[in-house]
């Protein structure tokens, strides 16, 4: 027996060693965050495992005015089964900007007080803080990359601009398989030195086409972005946007070991204030008339990518952010794994929030099939649309 433990144990070692020489030592923080925990990959109640930067709440909170209708209006008990068997914590509804329903689940230990990881959702944060540097005159998302970072100054890479990384459209191979536990997205959420990886990636062929969506353009977003902010990436979104926005409680974002954001995803908050962000791109960038992102800088936010060279038209998405129609209704909408959502209906003056563990498969025009149930949901509460 004691033999038998001498050899597990040297090969354990072994098999650690290889992996850190592999440069896949992340794989062990992969599995107790995920698969000793029964999950196939991340999920939205990891903060606990997390190094993370406070995102203070403002020193001006802003709590959302309650409408008319709050405490008269319930999800119904087929909307309710739904929500329990996918694991649903939050569920909000912002109707003509006052909160109208903030409901948490009755059967998820702590909903009330969880704070969720966005995942996906956190990508249209980056393209906000993005946004206010514009603001700032520190850059403009029509520039070069170059221009930040001179890596980027040779062939192909040379015609790349801020605003095709920013719509997802680099042609940078990152990848983009969460399963996959050796891939690109894997080392940069469980790994160190994320931004370091970004080094060995260039431009493939031509900028500007295909359409790809990955989580690697969103964290050349904050390498950008460092290149003209003398503080760190979370105390940027902080002071810009967070802090204007009036969060009435602390946020956290996920740092790796040089103290630098996961910013395609890992931001935790709960589902009201979430909301806020869905509010903010109704209101153009405005909070009480201050302008925290330029009105125009939100248009093009919320316009479609369109038509592009290689004969494909990108009418579902824009700046790290998903665009669809339902039922006669234009909608932006925050997405994330296991559906994570912040869905804002300009033209009913409407905001919807849903945050879970799990979501039902499937998509419909680009846009997860539960991105449409949730919109169903909201309308069935605030009446006829």
């Amino acid at each position: 027996m004691k033999r038998l433990l001498i050899w597990f144990l040297a090969a354990w070692a072994a098999l650690y060693s290889l992996s850190l020489i592999t440069d896949n030592g992340h794989v062990w923080r992969g599995l107790r965050q995920c698969y000793l925990r029964g999950y196939k990959n991340a999920q939205i109640d990891d903060l606990r495992f997390q190094e993370s930067r406070s995102v203070p709440a403002s020193s001006n909170p802003r709590p959302w005015p309650l409408h008319s209708r709050h405490g008269k209006v319930s999800l119904a008990e087929d909307v309710l089964d739904s929500t329990r068997s996918w694991q649903t914590v939050g569920f909000a509804v912002i109707f003509q900007d006052s909160l109208l329903l903030d409901w948490t689940s009755d059967v998820i230990p702590g909903a009330d007080t969880m704070r969720t990881n966005a995942f996906s959702a956190a990508k249209t944060l980056t393209a906000m803080a993005i946004g206010a540097a514009e603001k700032e005159g520190l850059l403009s998302v029509q520039d070069p990359v170059s221009a930040y970072l001179p890596r980027f100054a040779e062939g192909p890479s040379a015609d790349l601009t801020i605003e095709q990384v920013l719509q997802m459209r680099s042609d940078i191979p990152y990848g983009e398989n969460y399963k996959n536990p050796f891939g690109f997205m894997a080392k940069s959420t469980y790994g160190s030195n994320i931004l370091d990886r970004l080094e060995d990636y260039a431009v493939d062929e031509t900028a500007g086409h295909p359409w790809k969506y990955q989580g690697g353009n969103t964290l050349l977003l904050q390498e950008i972005l460092l290149a003209v902010i003398d503080i760190p990436f979370g105390d940027w979104f902080a002071q810009n946007i967070w802090e204007p926005l009036g969060a009435t409680e602390e946020a956290r974002w996920a740092i790796d070991n040089q103290g630098h954001e996961r910013n395609y995803c890992c931001f935790y908050t709960r589902a009201t204030e979430y909301a806020r962000f869905g509010q903010l791109l109704l209101d153009s960038g405005k909070v009480d008339g201050r302008v925290v992102l330029e009105p125009e800088f939100v248009q093009r936010m919320m316009t479609p990518v369109g038509p592009l060279p290689d004969g494909t038209d990108i009418q579902h998405y824009g700046y790290q952010l998903w665009m669809g129609e339902y039922k006669g209704h234009a909608f932006k909408s925050l997405q994330g794994l296991h559906g994570q959502y912040v869905i804002a209906v300009p033209d009913l003056d409407l905001v919807v929030v849903r945050t879970g563990f799990f979501r039902p498969k499937g998509k419909l025009r680009e846009i997860d099939l539960d991105v449409y149930r949730s919109i169903d949901v909201a309308f069935g509460l605030i009446g006829p649309v």
